[in-house]
């Protein structure tokens, strides 16, 4: 059975500190995404479900798949060329992934990462 998301549309975790040191930020209640400009040929994401946030492992487990999940659906129809972490807060666990989608989609808009539909 394949990963959820490929691996090369995955950011390396030592590449989070370069995104944390010199990116911007979108909020939408459950999640908060950081995004830089890379130029590259893809855009990568890493998912954080802090322990603080996510007590449970399966709570951090559940939260990770959602955000990687709604991002792989999403993937089409946001611009190439970004690094992007997303970072679950905990109103994330009471939400379909339907719904996770959708904030997905809003932070993105707002960060003007949407690509336009013709």
């Amino acid at each position: 059975m394949p990963p959820l998301l490929f691996s090369p549309y995955r950011l390396p975790a030592k590449r989070f500190a370069e995104v944390f040191g010199d990116s911007r930020s979108g909020v939408c209640g459950a999640l908060v995404m950081r995004y830089r400009k890379t130029g590259g040929d893809r855009t990568r994401v890493g998912v954080i479900a802090a322990k603080k946030t996510f007590r449970l492992a399966v709570e951090r487990s559940r939260a990770r798949r959602l955000l990687r999940e709604a991002f792989r659906l999403e993937r089409p129809d946001i611009a190439v060329g970004y690094d992007l972490i997303l970072l679950g807060r905990r109103p994330l666990l009471e939400m379909s992934c339907d719904q996770v989608r959708q904030a997905l989609r809003g932070v993105c808009r707002r960060a003007r990462l949407l690509l336009k539909k013709a």
